[in-house]
C-alpha cells in the first residue's frame, strides 16, 4: 500500500507511474484511487486490515510535510500511526532532500500545535530504518528499487 499526501502534484503522478509499473510486473501493490479532496471511501482502512492481517509493507511516500496532521481520516499521518501502533513494516521512499519528513506544526497549525507529527516521525521512521532513495530517479530505477526491497521482505 503507498501513503502519501495525495495533491495532485508531480510526486503524486511519478508515483502512481511506478505503481502501474509495478502492477504489470505483479507486484501486489495497492493505492487510492481518489484525488485530492475527494472521499476515499473505505479504501484506506480495507488496505490497512490486510496490511496487518497479510503481514503487508506500507510504502511511505516520504516528501517533506509526510505525516502532516489534517482533517482527513485517512491522512498520511493517521496511516503511519496505524502502521507503528500495528507494528506493519514500513519501506520509506525518500522523495525529497529533507528526510526524515519534517510535517508543519505549531501554534498556528490547525490540527497540530505540539508537533505530534513530527513525534511520530521520529518513532515510526528511526534513523536506522533503510530508504529507497527516490531523488532524482526515473520511474522505472523507483519501481526496481521499490521491488528489489519487496523480494527482501
Amino acid at each position: 500500500m503507498f501513503s502519501m499526501r495525495f495533491d495532485s502534484g508531480e510526486v503524486e503522478q511519478k508515483i502512481r507511474a511506478v505503481h502501474r509499473l509495478l502492477l504489470r510486473h505483479n507486484y501486489e501493490v495497492r493505492m487510492v484511487e481518489a484525488g485530492a479532496g475527494d472521499d476515499f471511501g473505505d479504501d484506506p482502512l480495507r488496505f490497512l486490515l490486510d496490511l496487518k492481517r497479510n503481514g503487508g509493507v506500507m510504502l511511505a511516500v516520504c516528501t517533506a510535510h509526510y505525516a502532516e496532521m489534517t482533517a482527513s481520516r485517512y491522512s498520511s499521518h493517521e496511516e503511519l500511526r496505524y502502521c507503528h501502533e500495528h507494528r506493519i513494516q514500513v519501506l520509506p521512499l525518500r522523495m525529497d532532500d529533507i528526510y526524515p519528513p519534517e510535517p508543519p506544526w505549531g501554534p498556528s497549525h490547525p490540527y497540530d500545535e505540539m508537533g505530534r507529527a513530527e513525534a511520530l516521525v521520529s518513532l515510526a521512521l528511526p534513523p536506522s530504518l533503510p530508504y529507497v532513495d527516490c531523488r532524482g530517479k526515473t520511474v522505472e530505477e523507483i519501481a526496481s528499487g521499490i521491488a528489489a526491497r519487496l523480494r527482501r521482505s
